[in-house]
This record gives C-alpha cells, sequence and structure tokens, in this order.
C-alpha cells in the first residue's frame, strides 16, 4: 500500500486491487512475525502461518479475478455495447447484465469480509488502515454509489 492515505472506503465499489493487495500484504507481515516467533520448525504457528497464508492467497486471488470481471463489464458498458449479438442476432439481455454485474458486486463483498475477518486479530496496530480496511456498506446505497461513479464519468 502507498503512503498516502486514501479516502475512507465506503462501498464495495470502491475496493481497489491496491486496496486487497495492501490488506493481504498487512496479514502477510503479520504471519512473518508469527511464524518467527514459533519455538523451533514444525510447531503450530508454522501450520497456522502456513494456512493462513494459503487461504489468505486464495482469497486475494479470488478478489482480483472478480475485480478483473468487473472492470471488463465497466469497459464493455462505457463502450454503449450491453453484450455481443446471439445468433439470433439480438443483443444481450441488460437485465441479466446487472443481474450478474450485482451478483459480482455481492462476491466480491464476501471475499472482503473474510480477509477483513483474517485481519481482524491485529486491527488495533497502527499500520492498519482503518479507514480503507472496513466492512462496505454495498447493499445498503448501491444508488449513492451509482451516483457517485456517474459523477467521476463511469458507467455503472
Amino acid at each position: 500500500m502507498t503512503d498516502i492515505r486514501r479516502p475512507a472506503l465506503r462501498y464495495t465499489a470502491d475496493i481497489t486491487v491496491e486496496d486487497i493487495d495492501g490488506l493481504a500484504g498487512f496479514i502477510e507481515r503479520r504471519v512473518v512475525l508469527l511464524r518467527d516467533a514459533a519455538p523451533g520448525p514444525g510447531g503450530e504457528e508454522e501450520l497456522v502461518g502456513a494456512a493462513l497464508t494459503h487461504t489468505v492467497t486464495a482469497l486475494t486471488g479470488s478478489a482480483r479475478e472478480v475485480l478483473g470481471t468487473l472492470a471488463g463489464h465497466a469497459a464493455e458498458a462505457s463502450g454503449g455495447d450491453p453484450g455481443p449479438a446471439g445468433a439470433s442476432g439480438e443483443k444481450r439481455d441488460l437485465t441479466a447484465f446487472d443481474e450478474e454485474f450485482e451478483e459480482l458486486m455481492a462476491r466480491l463483498s464476501r471475499l472482503w469480509r473474510y480477509l477483513l475477518t483474517a485481519a481482524e486479530a491485529w486491527s488495533h496496530l497502527p499500520d492498519y488502515d482503518v479507514a480503507r480496511w472496513r466492512l462496505d456498506g454495498h447493499l445498503d446505497a448501491e444508488h449513492e454509489a451509482r451516483d457517485r461513479w456517474s459523477e467521476a464519468g463511469y458507467t455503472w
């Protein structure tokens, strides 16, 4: 994560790759300290550290994949084309497009919450970015996030 403090995370739509990588890096630094504190190799601390590292790596990879898919959808939507024409020549159904987008946002929200849960024990430390690394309100105020994206020139 950069040294620049970013605005507070308010919605799932605000989560970036930098947030995901920053939180994963924060957890990994804690895991290294945990492993270094182990009395010897092969101990419980090492096993817990390895399990946590694998879990965070999987969550991070999945979250980055979802963000990539969302970026692809945003690029597709900004081009004014809701999707490729089917065999019958009809455009992709916009309702299905919105449902898929909503499903991806809900998945990203869940992955983010899992990462936050993994870091929760260390959330009191000074290098934990409380403004960015917190729960989001995606389902509570989607209309506000949609308005902010529109004002910034992005297509929802």
